[in-house]
């Protein structure tokens, strides 16, 4: 017999969610050797990267806006994740960088626009007092998605198949996803509002809406911010993996999937991590439970500017990012779930989401020039500092929540 919270929403969101982490973590997983053997180096990745997660930040911005002062979310959600699919799936028809920036900067768009509009979808399905698992639930599909979307990649790489035919069988889950939202999710009558207080609230300005939101919100905000400056796109991850094995005698097809199973170890890590972590924040404390998994991503940061080439450490700073980064987006979205009302939510996923990617932009871009110049320990010890102001200002934000409650 399952929970009582999950229900119907729940289960639609978190297949949509498993579905399209298959479709673009395919493209993810192969992009960093894509560009490899085109002759593109970290600095081209990081730029891509860097472009991707500034358009991902105003995608999610936009998102929220649009969520604010809108009654149905469902397909304003559902085209984002169309739009994801198709433009992750023409990246396979071109190695030129602008083109590729374009489709992954589209791509990346539409997925930070469809998050804070699926996000508040979420939030209404459940109760309060379930939020970290709920939260939770759809992180660990979002991140077995994860799992699968490498593991084909490695899969078919050792069959030697193309690497844009590989990103280009990614729509076939995209187009899954999508269907899953549109077609499953129902939205309740309080996703419409139809009082004349809410419908007032909507019309209001946007401006006003934001000076509404309380302090302990633009604390967490912050804080977000802070560890989201040293929080690099993974694909560096598979970056240094590939260079540390450089020059090994490997039969070609282990050679290229390597990388991709260690990728798939990350992304294991993830899934298993979110649902128990929302289990013991819904039952002690959301903002200590993302301050810990803050601490585990300054851990990696630092491992990798300490023992930049060395394999098993690689390996253990993929598991390390994995469980991070399952526990900080789940955590984020539940904590922001819970310190405001139902009409602000879909504003504030949005705001936190812009943090998230915004600093996010700026950590690919200077993690991506260093690497270029061979600097392999200074990228890293940046991320780290970044990584541990931010773990150390939501610790001192969980106690001082504590103290008050």
């Amino acid at each position: 017999m399952r929970p009582s919270w999950v229900n119907r929403n729940v289960l639609a969101i978190c297949l949509a969610t498993f579905f399209s982490d298959v479709s673009h973590e395919v493209c993810t997983a192969v992009l960093p050797l894509y560009l490899r053997a085109a002759g593109l180096g970290p600095k081209v990745l990081g730029f891509i990267e860097a472009v991707a997660n500034l358009l991902f930040n105003l995608g999610k911005l936009a998102g929220g806006i649009v969520g604010h002062f809108v009654g149905r979310k469902k397909p304003w959600a559902a085209s984002g994740y169309l739009v994801t699919t198709v433009f992750t799936a023409a990246i396979s028809f071109t190695i030129q960088p602008v083109l590729l920036v374009f489709f992954r900067g589209i791509a990346w768009f539409a997925r930070g626009f469809r998050s804070p509009l699926r996000d508040d979808l979420l939030s209404r399905s459940v109760d309060h007092q379930y939020f970290g698992r709920a939260f939770g639930l759809e992180r660990t599909s979002d991140m077995l998605g994860a799992v699968i979307g490498p593991l084909l990649a490695a899969v078919l790489l050792m069959l030697a198949w193309s690497y844009g035919s590989i990103i280009l069988m990614g729509l076939v889950p995209g187009l899954l996803a999508a269907s899953s939202l549109f077609f499953l999710v129902r939205e309740k009558p309080l996703d419409c509002p139809a009082s004349p207080e809410t419908r007032d609230d909507r019309k209001s300005s946007l401006s006003d809406s934001v000076t509404v939101l309380p302090m302990r919100f633009w604390i967490l905000f912050c804080g977000v911010l802070l560890f989201a400056l040293g929080n690099y796109s993974r694909s560096f991850l598979i970056y240094l993996v590939a260079r540390s094995v450089e020059g090994w005698e490997f039969p070609i097809g282990v050679f290229l999937s390597l990388p991709v199973f260690l990728y798939l170890i990350h992304n294991a890590v993830s899934a298993l991590a979110p649902y128990p972590a929302g289990m013991v924040a819904d039952r002690t404390s959301r903002l200590g439970t993302l301050a810990f998994g803050y601490l585990l991503g300054a851990i990696t940061s630092f491992l990798l500017a300490a023992f930049p080439d060395r394999l098993l450490v690689l390996a253990l700073a993929m598991a390390l990012s994995g469980a991070s980064l399952g526990i900080e987006e789940a955590m984020e979205r539940a904590t922001v779930a819970e310190l405001l009302p139902a009409r602000l939510r879909s504003l504030g996923f949005g705001l936190v989401g812009t943090a998230t990617a915004a600093g996010q932009a700026v950590a690919s871009l200077y993690v991506g020039y260093l690497l270029e110049k061979e600097w392999l320990t200074v990228p890293f010890a940046v991320a780290a500092a970044f990584g541990l102001a931010g773990t150390l200002w939501l610790t001192v934000l969980a106690l001082s929540v504590s103290k008050g409650n």
